[in-house]
């Protein structure tokens, strides 16, 4: 006697595919919420860091020392009082001449659980020439403060890449392909 197989009638069938469906659907939400959050949090603390960083440079270029001041964090502020810190930056900015223009151009964040820190570079045109203002900023309390920075400091030159020849193993020039 041949056994009947087991059918699955339509409607059952249906509501296997919507299962699954509505399943793979989840997954996707729960995944882009969970990707959108990260790329939130990473950008929020960046853009937090990088407008703390521009208002410093905005309001010494334009002589109110004390909004510049006011994001200074307590390693900064305690190294230097209010009337060092204008005497500071008056002497920078007659070394560079009036400042301007300043753009972003490097930054480097390093996140642990309950430590933010962050390395923001930024170039600016003087009326002596290019000027680099580099900043070190933490953020304390859910806020980034600026620890220190310094003008003109020099950038680290990546470091070189030796290409060896592949068939007598010496080093190649630049730009050579072969020996």
């Amino acid at each position: 006697m041949p056994r009947e197989g087991v059918t699955m009638s339509d409607s059952d069938s249906r509501n296997w595919i919507g299962c699954i469906g509505w399943g793979c659907l989840t997954v996707v939400v729960i995944s882009v919420l969970g990707i959108g959050g990260c790329v939130a949090y990473v950008y929020k603390g960046g853009s937090g860091a990088h407008a703390v960083a521009e208002t410093y440079l905005t309001a010494v270029d334009a002589g109110r020392y004390e909004e510049a001041y006011a994001t200074l964090g307590p390693d900064f502020v305690d190294q230097r009082g209010l009337s060092d810190f204008v005497a500071f930056e008056q002497r920078a900015r007659a070394e560079m001449g009036i400042c301007g223009d300043w753009r972003l151009r490097g930054t480097t964040f390093d996140r642990e659980p309950g430590l933010s820190n962050a390395q923001l570079t930024f170039r600016g045109s003087c009326e002596d020439g290019p000027v680099t203002a580099a900043f070190a900023l933490e953020q304390l309390d859910g806020q980034w403060v600026i620890q220190d920075i310094r003008y003109n400091e020099p950038v680290e030159p990546v470091p070189s890449v030796a290409v060896l020849c592949v068939e007598c193993g010496g080093v190649l020039p630049p730009e050579a392909k072969f020996c």
